[in-house]
């Protein structure tokens, strides 16, 4: 390592300078020469140093920052790692993807190229080269880059793949026998590829080679045994025409069955291998090239972990049945808490009647629920017993209220025996439920209705007692499924399809039986399975897959003398005990009864699902929970001795293994409650280095077990209602906050400006919303798809001879564009034109307004009777918010503004109110929980006028809201008035608008207008990535800044489908006729209009942007939020979730041609919850 020191001895004289050698002087020289030069890229600091464990910590942030979508901190961290270590080619590399993704190719091909001088030979490096000169449009010199890549790793199919792709491009009998010696080759090292074969064919029969076709066929059709009807039937017709004369034909029918393969995961899987999804092309390094690389695994198992019995911290002195660690208000250690028959006591001071009945029936295992059940950030009691359920609200740790009555819930219900009670937010409203155990009949759910009362469902139909229960997303999906035990001890899984329905899933074979149940992550794979003990012994976990038998069951450990221990009531917990980075189990023998078995069993897990052999813990007979007691960062036992006393178990673990407790929260009680207040049912996943783990949040506090570990890299938090958020370089026992941002709303807008593509407003569709959930009526008819929106003079500039429009799908949203147009109006100077940017209905009426010139109204007061008439003056993004905000995001109190229009506004004739403003809007979830209880409603928009009795009275109502960010709203005034009244109106609402400005205008009618309405000379749609947002305040808007990219990979959990493909799109946009544009989160559509002359003297430009189409969001409570079906259709204005086939929707019945030309790309979800272990190169 050539190195440059600063040394703090004095210097040497003239005299000991000049008496040295002349050849060390020139020596010296050129060693300094060499490190301030060219020589500097190759070092690379010593694995032993400082600089190096910088270099690691660096790298790997930067990685996982690429990986979860934070470009900027990728590009911190990867700059900071490139100046560490220049000599190490993965980092340029690293920092070239990013620069590639984003579309800066001149910077990626600098970093590129400095990675690959440094590894001449690596094959993914010139893969990268590669790929960016294929982006570029420079085809030959992809090609040249591209076989320098598989000729150093034949085995690189994603290279392969991409080189007889742009050799195909090049056309010509030579370029397709390229194209299929390299797919030959992509068989080779991987003989199943299904997609390889698919493509094998489809190159086969364009080059009429019938003797390769008919073999690929006949090896599909070996694997097509377990693909669905409608494939099979493509399938069918594949073979059909290979068996015929013209091969041409077969040619189509390939592309017929390549996607409708794409619904089968097994073939999906295939394709990926050979061709990443957008966003995913360029896979970063997970590993370096030349510095050694730190081993990320487990430690080893701490076998010499012991515990040493102490009491515990609350009275021992009691005859207790229970004992638990509570977390009251989720930060710092636990408090003890010990209950019997009669009393719960907390160490904290509290004391607590136990509803056990006459006969003080003891509680059981999970009488005692610790939950925030009324949103204020404190966890709260809910005690379940043989005398029924209280509530119990936590004033202080000293002080809980009974509100039980408070509840709403009759007699009957509160008063009834039950055995336990267990937290879930059954229809993801941000709101915790309660399930309550009893030993026979159906489950019962106490669903919240948010505003402290409480109602009876069903949810769990089919099940009769519960005897444990586990909350837990079994499939990835993002929503957790709920499993339960039985009265008899049969497992019950139930698949949650949103919106609070369930139904129950058949079993795999085997496990129908068990005696105990919880969920881990048990092989560090990211993937959250259920674990099981079964009668014989064996501790087995469960896990879902995508294949033929939905499950897979894999032995993890066994009981020893299990006829023996697990004869009694035994409990199963997940946790690391020993900090070594993997999860332990721990089975209790949790029974009234004791015996020699009594205590725990300790399996300590090695990592990839391994466990040591069993050994007896030493602790309290009958262990109730598992929690750092003492705050050292190693979990202990809690439970009670033979006589009920109180005891701990500390853990004297011999390893000094790291760790580390994060909080989740939701960041606040008021204006949001998306999310409940400690994010349960959601779940987390910590990195360091690439040591992954993932557990289900179920409480305040989540602790991991580091091994030899630095510290925790990344923590990417998946909350309840499907949003994510990563955290960096943590800190210990770190708290991580949700974000209040939209995740769901319309696609943005920009337009050339002269200058830069600047954001315009929320575009069209807007309104047209399929299964969004309202408050009052459930999911309403679709009143109107399309819509018109104004984009001002000075908002468009043409650009070479045209407008130059982008539309970006950057929320947790798919588009269904079915019609596109630019209306250009010219006006006479001195007139102001406007469409009505309102959501209404009905809907507002697709018109060009024109008025007189804007005027000032002559003052403003909100309804606490504040002077607001500044702020709403003039447009310039202040914005009018003085009515605070509400328990809901969107919703908030009953406010007006006072507007005195003045005495120059006309008495007769047209008149407009001209309001510019913005819309927090709510969404399905908000709107779910405010079905619920005794909440307010919202309000639209209405207009109130003096009465002429000194009151007020309402002119107009249901007057709707600004659809989105940066829209005028049109106020008819005309006739509004009653006479002899003062020209005063108040504009109420309950929802969160922000006005910016409040004018009038006279209306001009008469005007003439010139509107020509173009369409778009170029309309492509292609993968770009997700924009810097800015809020500047509370008040204002969340603005997206075009020119810098946040994230260029998958930020949301994508609505599952057939997409459209990349390209041009002007075909499906020219008139509405039911074909468009699927365009998913992520995606841009790129507008190119022709520009017209400019307007004649004495006349001005604006412009209208026309669409027609439809949006749905992916919120867990909007009606078919997990596809893209159902698919929409004009004379379809009510939609649910999708039923049936493809095949069965009546717009593949009515354009079948469209999904072989254009809806051929299939997204799923799987990249997004697979972030932190996928889209990466070894």
């Amino acid at each position: 390592m050539t190195s440059l020191h600063l040394s703090l001895n004095p210097p040497p004289s003239r005299r000991t300078i000049a008496s040295r050698s002349p050849n060390l002087w020139l020596l010296a020289l050129a060693c300094i020469a060499a490190a301030l030069g060219g020589c500097r890229s190759h070092e690379l600091p010593n694995t032993a140093s400082q600089p190096y464990r910088e270099e690691v910590k660096n790298f790997y942030v930067g990685l996982a920052a690429l990986q979860v979508g934070d470009d900027v901190r990728a590009d911190s961290a990867l700059k900071s790692s490139t100046e560490l270590a220049p000599g190490e080619p993965a980092a340029w590399a690293n920092w070239g993807v990013l620069a590639l993704r984003q579309g800066n190719f001149e910077l990626s091909a600098e970093r590129l190229a400095k990675a690959q001088k440094l590894a001449p030979q690596n094959d993914h490096i010139l893969y990268l080269q590669g790929l960016l000169e294929s982006k570029r449009g420079n085809s030959q010199a992809a090609i040249d880059l591209l076989r320098r890549a598989v000729a150093a790793n034949p085995r690189n199919t994603i290279a392969t793949y991409l080189l007889a792709q742009e050799a195909e491009r090049q056309g010509g009998a030579e370029a397709e026998a390229e194209f299929e010696r390299l797919l030959e080759g992509i068989l080779k090292a991987q003989p199943e590829n299904q997609a390889a074969m698919v493509e094998l064919a489809r190159a086969a029969a364009k080059q009429g080679d019938a003797a390769t076709l008919k073999n690929m066929v006949a090896q599909l059709r070996a694997g097509a045994a377990s693909w669905p009807a409608p494939v099979q039937q493509q399938m069918t017709e594949l073979e059909a025409a290979a068996a015929g004369s013209d091969l041409r034909a077969a040619a189509v029918r390939t592309a017929f069955l390549r996607n409708t393969l794409m619904r089968v995961p097994e073939f999906r899987r295939s394709v990926a291998s050979l061709q990443p999804a957008a966003g995913d092309e360029a896979a970063p390094f997970t590993h370096f090239l030349r510095l050694a690389t730190p081993a990320f695994t487990p430690a080893a198992p701490d076998t010499g972990i012991s515990f040493h019995i102490a009491p515990a911290a609350v009275d021992s002195s009691g005859a207790w049945s229970w004992i638990g660690a509570l977390s009251l208000n989720g930060e710092g250690a636990p408090v003890v808490a010990a209950a019997n028959g009669q009393t719960v006591r907390l160490a904290s001071g509290a004391s607590i009647p136990f509803p056990g009945g006459s006969r003080h029936v003891a509680p059981g295992e999970d009488s005692v629920l610790s939950v925030d059940f009324n949103y204020d950030f404190k966890m709260d009691l809910v005690l379940a017993g043989d005398g029924g359920v209280r509530f119990l609200r936590q004033d202080s740790p000293r002080q809980f209220t009974d509100v039980s009555t408070k509840t709403g819930l009759p007699a009957a219900v509160l008063n009834a025996p039950y055995t336990g009670a267990w937290a879930l937010d059954v229809e993801a409203d941000g709101d915790m439920d309660v399930l309550l155990g009893s030993s026979s009949g159906e489950p019962l759910v106490l669903r919240n209705n948010g505003d402290g009362t409480f109602a009876s469902i069903h949810p769990f139909h089919g099940i009769s007692g519960v005897r444990d229960f586990a909350w837990i997303d079994l499939d990835g999906d993002g929503n957790p499924d709920a499993v339960l035990m039985d009265s008899a001890g049969a497992l019950h899984i139930l698949h949650n399809d949103r919106g609070g329905v369930f139904h129950e899933m058949p079993l795999p074979a085997g496990v129908e039986q068990v005696k105990a149940i919880c969920s881990a992550d048990v092989d560090g794979g990211g993937t959250l399975s259920l674990i099981a003990v079964e009668a014989t012994g064996s501790i087995v976990g469960i896990a879902r897959t995508d294949g033929p038998s939905q499950w897979t069951i894999t032995e993890l450990a066994r009981v020893p003398d299990a006829t023996s221990w697990l004869q009694g009531d035994v409990r199963l917990h997940s946790a690391d005990m020993d900090n070594n980075g993997a999860v332990d189990l721990v089975l209790t023998h949790n029974g009234a009864e004791t015996d020699a078995k009594s205590g725990a069993l300790l399996w300590l897990g090695r990592g990839q699902g391994q466990f040591t052999s069993a050994t007896q813990i030493v602790g309290p007979d009958r262990i109730f929970a598992i929690a750092d007691l003492n705050s050292d960062g190693r979990l202990d036992l809690l439970g009670l001795s033979p006589s009920g006393a109180a005891k701990a178990s500390i853990n004297a673990g011999t390893k000094a293994y790291r760790w580390q407790v994060i909080r989740p929260r939701a960041r606040q009680a008021t204006g949001d409650q998306r999310i409940n207040s400690f994010g349960i049912g959601g779940e987390m996943e910590i990195r360091s280095g690439l040591l992954t783990q993932r557990q289900a949040i179920d409480g305040p506090q989540l602790h991991f077990g580091l091994g030899d570990q630095d510290g925790v890299d990344v923590v990417r938090i998946l909350w309840p209602n499907g949003t994510e958020r990563a955290e960096f370089a943590l800190k210990a026992n770190q708290e991580v906050l949700t974000e209040q941002r939209l995740k769901g709303s319309c696609p943005f807008l920009f337009a050339w400006n002269g200058k830069e593509m600047a954001f315009v407003k929320d575009t069209v569709p807007w309104g047209s919303a399929i299964g969004l959930q309202i408050d009052s009526i459930g999911s309403p008819r679709i009143a109107a798809t399309e819509e018109w929106y104004k984009i001002a003079g000075n908002q468009i500039v043409p650009r070479n001879g045209y407008y130059d429009l982008r539309i970006t799908g950057e929320l947790w949203e798919t588009y269904y564009y079915d019609f596109l147009k630019l209306m250009v109006v010219d006006h006479p100077a001195g007139t102001e034109v406007f469409t009505d940017e309102r959501f209404a209905v009905p809907a507002v009426k697709l018109q060009v307004t024109a008025t007189g010139p804007l005027q000032p109204i002559a003052r403003a007061v909100d309804d606490t009777g504040r002077d607001v008439t500044e702020i709403v003056r003039t447009q310039d993004r202040r914005y009018l918010d003085t009515f605070g905000r509400g328990q809901y995001q969107g919703l908030t109190r009953d406010h007006f503004v006072e507007i005195d229009l003045g005495r120059d506004a006309p008495a007769t004739g047209p008149l407009w109110l001209v309001a510019d403003g913005w819309l927090h809007p709510t969404d399905s979830t908000v709107n779910v929980a405010l079905r619920q209880g005794h909440a307010q409603k919202a309000e639209q928009l209405s207009l109130d006028v003096p009465d002429g009795h000194g009151g007020w009275m309402v002119a107009r109502s249901n007057l709707g809201f600004p659809a989105g960010r940066n829209k005028t709203c049109l106020f008819n005034l005309e006739g509004l008035f009653r006479p002899g009244t003062e020209r005063k109106l108040r504009l109420r609402t309950n929802l969160e608008i922000y006005w910016d400005a409040i004018h009038w205008a006279k209306g001009l009618p008469e005007t003439q207008l010139k509107m020509t309405k173009l369409q778009p000379s170029l309309a492509e749609l292609d993968y770009r990535g997700y924009s810097v947002v800015r809020q500047a305040n509370a008040s204002s808007p969340e603005l997206p800044d075009y020119n810098q990219l946040a994230s260029t990979t998958q930020v949301w959990r994508d609505l599952e489908g057939y997409y459209t493909r990349y390209g041009d799109v002007r075909p499906l946009l020219k008139q509405i006729d039911d074909r468009y544009v699927i365009m998913n989160a992520g995606d841009e559509m790129r507008l190119r209009f022709p520009a017209l002359a400019p307007p004649q003297a004495g006349w001005v430009r604006d412009y209208v942007i026309m669409g027609d189409g439809w949006i749905k969001d992916g919120d867990y409570n909007s009606l078919g939020s997990r596809t893209v079906r159902p698919l929409p259709y004009h004379a379809q204005t009510l939609y649910g979730d999708p039923t049936g086939t493809l095949e069965k929707e009546w717009v593949y019945r009515h354009h079948p041609e469209d999904w072989q030309q254009y809806q051929t790309r299939y997204i799923t979800p799987a990249p997004f919850d697979d972030a932190l272990r996928s889209n990466a190169a070894q």
